[in-house]
């Protein structure tokens, strides 16, 4: 994650939204932590003994904060590829105030609660019981967030593959559902099973996993193609967002110097190009810019009469085809949009 961070100006891996991946593995931290405790793994004395602490606060909360930032993260795609609108403004901010409040809201409702009715810590065994009534709530609140997220990656599968989503999220529903399906089987056929080893590690070994590889599947490809193949691959992921026909898809809702879209999620921009006069530059550069600019504003017009040439024509259909004008290819564009 440190190496995604100080390399968070490589265009693909800025693509893949670094700070909401950057929550998501701290709460797994927390959340094996959490499961550490809770499973009886460390010894309990001292601040271990503080079960509600530790299962509210740390697991449990870990847990849904984990899968709320995949659920938003799966929104944002949803509203920009399939809805064709903005990520900005209301739109971004009610999702995950409404997500804060409710997890805040079941946190402090367990936190005033009678201890009895959420974990107890039993001294003769060093573990702490959770209540059947706390343990099912739980469960039913985290088959929520997960069901939300199998049914946007289910209207993500036909996204431009230029962000790898149709296959990555499928494998991200396999693993996540993997842990949630574990988890509610071993809770409803064996409630005591902190008593048992070979189930307390195997829970928390699989949570573990899964939750990594989560976050490895999201990373791994980009951040390992910037450490062996770093201007090769921006070059063929710039191009594969031309031929994607992202900038058709994008023009529409994003425009220049404006926070809006999939790049609200880390603040992050493409450079957009430099206003310059254009009677003072070669006709061939003059057209490269003039195109530039108007397909930020949503709309490509024929050059003027002092900058058009008789044998080079324009189609608004035919832009991704569009290579160079002078027959040298432009592999790495300043794009006049957001993107990331």
């Amino acid at each position: 994650m440190c190496y995604v961070w100080y390399n968070h100006d490589y265009q693909p891996i800025r693509a893949k939204t670094v700070k909401l991946c950057t929550i998501m593995y701290v709460a797994g931290l927390m959340w094996m932590v959490g499961d550490f405790q809770m499973n009886g793994l460390v010894e309990l004395t001292g601040a271990w003994k503080s079960c509600r602490v530790w299962v509210v606060w740390v697991r449990i909360l870990s847990s849904y904060i984990y899968s709320g930032m995949l659920m938003i993260r799966f929104y944002a795609l949803e509203r920009i590829f399939n809805q064709s609108k903005p990520y900005k403004g209301r739109a971004m901010y009610i999702p995950a105030i409404c997500l804060v409040v409710v997890l805040l809201a079941y946190c402090l409702s367990c936190q005033f609660v009678e201890g009895k009715y959420i974990s107890e810590y039993f001294d003769y065994a060093q573990i702490c019981v959770v209540d059947d009534r706390f343990r099912y709530a739980s469960i039913g609140l985290m088959w929520v967030p997960w069901t939300v997220v199998l049914v946007l990656a289910a209207r993500l599968r036909n996204i431009q593959s230029t962000f790898n989503e149709r296959y990555e999220s499928l494998v991200i529903c396999i693993l996540a559902y993997t842990i949630l399906i574990k988890t509610t089987v071993i809770h409803a056929t064996h409630p005591f099973y902190i008593f048992e080893k070979s189930y307390r590690q195997s829970e928390t070994l699989i949570d573990a996993v899964c939750s990594c590889m989560i976050i490895l599947l999201m990373l791994g490809y980009p951040t390992y193609q910037c450490m062996f193949r770093r201007d090769e691959y921006e070059k063929e992921w710039v191009q594969k967002l031309r031929k994607d026909g992202v900038v058709k898809k994008y023009s529409g809702n994003l425009q220049v110097g404006s926070a809006s879209g999939y790049s609200q999620m880390d603040g992050s921009t493409f450079n957009s190009p430099p206003k310059t006069n254009y009677f003072e530059k070669d006709p061939i550069d003059t057209i490269h810019m003039s195109l530039n600019t108007h397909m930020s504003a949503n709309f490509i017009t024929q050059p003027t009469v002092a900058h058009r040439r008789p044998a080079v024509e324009f189609s608004a259909l035919h832009m991704d085809s569009v290579v160079s004008l002078d027959g040298s290819a432009d592999t790495n564009p300043a794009y006049p949009w957001h993107i990331i």
